[in-house]
């Protein structure tokens, strides 16, 4: 989606140093949103800057360093955002990451980590939002990034197929408690994604993947965002509450 939909709206992105969150940042300061992105990642977060002095939208991109799964960070993220751009109109919640060890191997730590950042992580990013979305009393967006394997995985993925699927229940939760405020959450599911989650899996499983996907190929980060981005803006004004997939067809991760 292009034009102006976004345009002098303001986005928070978490995880948006790389991947769908980078081309979530950058896909929203083109079309003239201004956007606060966070990552642990400060490297990631100057080409990200980098990237959007080329697109002519450096004035529009905000970069904190800020770990979702530590509450004063959450807070100093929205303060950032605040101060900068008087207001924030939407959240999409997408910082995230996996670790992979069958059941009987994954350690309470592990588990933990895990669910701090996907899930604790993203009701920490969505509680703020609303406390800012009901002080300024013209409502808000909320998009949680989900996961096919939220409905289950071969293997290896208890703690990410655990944190994932607890945002189901986060996003309905909110739609229902804040649907007369004004304020809309909504989930999107994702199958396989051309990623540093993906790149470092053999050329083979990555052709297997593609292989299982009935359109074929791998998504790529821009195809998501323009997702995610469609259900952050007022052009979904009508959704609430919902799970979108867009997972190329697929509806489950199958090996």
């Amino acid at each position: 989606m292009t034009g102006d939909d976004l345009k002098d709206e303001v986005l928070v992105v978490t995880g948006g140093s790389r991947g769908i969150g980078r081309a979530t940042v950058l896909a929203a300061a083109a079309r003239g949103a201004r956007v606060a992105f966070c990552s642990r990642d400060e490297a990631g977060q100057a080409e990200v800057v980098e990237a959007a002095v080329a697109l002519s939208a450096s004035e529009r991109v905000l970069a904190v360093r800020a770990d979702v799964s530590r509450e004063g960070d959450v807070e100093r993220l929205f303060d950032a955002a605040l101060s900068a751009f008087g207001e924030v109109d939407a959240v999409v919640s997408n910082a995230g990451f996996s670790r992979e060890a069958l059941l009987v191997s994954l350690t309470t730590r592990e588990w933990d980590e895990v669910l701090a950042t996907n899930l604790t992580g993203s009701f920490l990013v969505a509680r703020r939002a609303v406390r800012a979305f009901v002080e300024r009393g013209r409502g808000g967006r909320i998009v949680f990034m989900g996961s096919l394997q939220q409905n289950g995985a071969p293997r290896g993925a208890a703690a990410y197929a655990t944190s994932k699927g607890g945002l189901g229940g986060l996003t309905r939760a909110i739609a229902w408690e804040y649907r007369t405020r004004g304020i809309r959450a909504n989930q999107v599911v994702t199958g396989y994604v051309d990623t540093a989650m993906t790149s470092h899996l053999p050329e083979t499983a990555r052709r297997l993947f593609a292989e299982r996907c009935p359109q074929r190929r791998l998504a790529t980060p821009e195809e998501i965002a323009s997702v995610l981005l469609f259900l952050a803006s007022e052009r979904s004004r009508g959704v609430n509450g919902e799970t979108v997939y867009a997972s190329g067809g697929m509806m489950e991760i199958s090996l």
